[in-house]
């Protein structure tokens, strides 16, 4: 699969998200390689913390904001499902 081909999935996968169609993403994953599915999961990693790092600066923070409430928000849910599973 060419990075042509996996930005455009990592996009089709994105708007699975956004419509709240997870089934429709895990449809379009299903058939690929592991490898082509690794690099779409660090294209869609990298637009992750682009947001994160885009809103942490429209807050008058910067880099290290982001990564201090991406963090918090590994923790958070760590607590919240402790125990679990």
């Amino acid at each position: 699969m060419s990075e042509y081909e996996w930005d455009r999935t990592t996009m089709a996968v994105v708007a699975c998200a956004l419509a709240g169609d997870s089934e429709g993403a895990v449809e379009l994953l299903r058939p690929l390689p592991q490898r082509d599915t690794c690099h779409i999961a660090v294209r869609l990693a990298a637009m992750a913390a682009d947001a994160l790092i885009t809103a942490a600066e429209d807050a008058g923070g910067d880099r290290a904001e982001a990564l201090a409430r991406w963090q918090q928000c590994i923790l958070q849910h760590e607590t919240e499902h402790s125990g679990e599973g």
